[in-house]
């Protein structure tokens, strides 16, 4: 491989390094522009909650997702920071190779000009060409010298190329170096910030610990609740389904049209909408111990998400409303049935839609209710079968 070539696929190589940064680092920087804006939602619903039993205990949820999320961060931080102690260390280590390659062009290129010195004391170029034998010999040393020059003439331009690569580098390597020691003392903030949230989150569950003896039969009372809603919406479910198979010779059995719109609520799996424009989950899907009092289980068939007071939601995907009711402790709620599937929608102050309309992925269905000192959204996900409806997890179905 010859000098030039080697030069080229050096440049070929920083370039090919600097796009691959690039991307890498606006893909971190997406990451954690989304992070911080996480945060500070967190923080804001934080700080508006009130006092009380139901505000506490929404309070720590939230504060436990701010801790993931600015654990996610610190991640996302010492991530870039690895990455540019690499491309330090990297840029350091071809540094020195461009230096001895400098140094070892600029050895033979001046062992050249010493050379055609001291052959310049013994003959003339011109002499030396004259001196030939016949015009072939004397157009061959011609060549020859013409060779040399140009010869030369390129060691020259190498040099000169090489030299700018390595100063590129050297810019290059001051700019990772700064910006390392950014990122260090912003990492060095966010740790002292996850620090704070941790400790706060150990208060407010200590405070609820204190008070667990008082909170005990409220929060016994408060599951008992749940448990009443979710037999309430399982049944208002059941009889749909019951209605569907009784116009089909008791059987469950979906028409074209709804087969078509369950094969597209599945393939849409993973992707739906949030059915609010902003909020972080509080209650996740399934069975789960009370997070400060022993001995309680509470048992969620959808997932709770603390927002605004006065938020809207909405559907996550195309469908048909099938029912709309209210159930005392849970507001008014919603039915939207999408193929074999349902999603449902409670705790609603008031509702947008009536049953049989038709409504699109994100359209307003009705607006959060806000009790409690707080303002949660609950979305249910249900598979409907010939053997019964089944619960799923919506945190699988929306996006991440």
């Amino acid at each position: 491989m010859n000098a030039a070539m080697r030069l080229s696929l050096i440049f070929f190589f920083l370039v090919l390094g600097a796009n691959v940064s690039a991307q890498s680092k606006a893909e971190l920087e997406r990451q954690r522009d989304a992070l911080n804006e996480k945060i500070a939602y967190t923080r804001k619903l934080i700080d508006e909650k009130k006092e009380g039993q139901e505000a506490t205990y929404e309070q720590l949820r939230i504060l436990r997702e701010q801790i993931n999320y600015r654990t996610q961060l610190l991640a996302s931080y010492e991530k870039e920071i690895r990455r540019f102690r690499d491309e330090i260390q990297s840029t350091e280590s071809e540094i020195r190779e461009l230096e001895s390659k400098i140094a070892r062009m600029k050895e033979e290129y001046a062992e050249m000009i010493r050379q055609a010195y001291k052959n310049r004391r013994n003959y003339d170029e011109m002499m030396y060409i004259f001196a030939s034998e016949d015009f072939n010999q004397a157009f061959k040393r011609f060549k020859i010298l013409q060779e040399y020059a140009d010869y030369r003439k390129r060691q020259a331009n190498e040099i000169r190329s090489t030299q700018e690569a390595l100063q590129q580098r050297v810019t290059q390597l001051e700019i990772a170096q700064r910006e390392k020691e950014r990122l260090l003392g912003v990492q060095r903030g966010e740790a002292a910030e996850l620090d704070g949230d941790r400790k706060e989150s150990e208060a407010v569950l200590a405070r609820l610990k204190s008070e667990e003896s008082n909170l005990r039969a409220q929060q016994q009372q408060q599951e008992a609740e749940r448990q009443r809603v979710n037999a309430a919406i399982r049944k208002i479910i059941e009889e749909e389904l019951a209605a569907a198979k009784k116009s089909n010779d008791g059987r469950f059995e979906l028409t074209p049209e709804g087969k078509i719109v369950s094969a597209e609520f599945e393939k849409n799996k993973g992707t739906l909408p949030w059915p609010v424009t902003r909020g972080v989950i509080t209650g996740r899907f399934g069975k789960q111990a009370h997070e400060s009092i022993p001995g309680i289980t509470i048992e969620n068939n959808g997932v709770d998400i603390a927002t605004e007071e006065g938020s809207s939601i909405r559907s996550v995907f195309d469908g048909t409303v099938t029912s709309v009711f209210a159930i005392p402790g849970a507001g008014k709620n919603v039915i939207v049935t999408h193929g074999a599937y349902k999603s449902v929608y409670t705790n609603l102050s008031k509702t947008e839609v009536k049953k049989g309309d038709t409504v699109v992925a994100g359209q307003v269905i009705g607006t959060v209710l806000t009790a409690n000192g707080k303002t949660t959204a609950h979305l249910e996900i249900w598979k409907m079968a010939g053997s019964g409806p089944q619960p799923q997890n919506p945190e699988v179905w929306i996006r991440k």
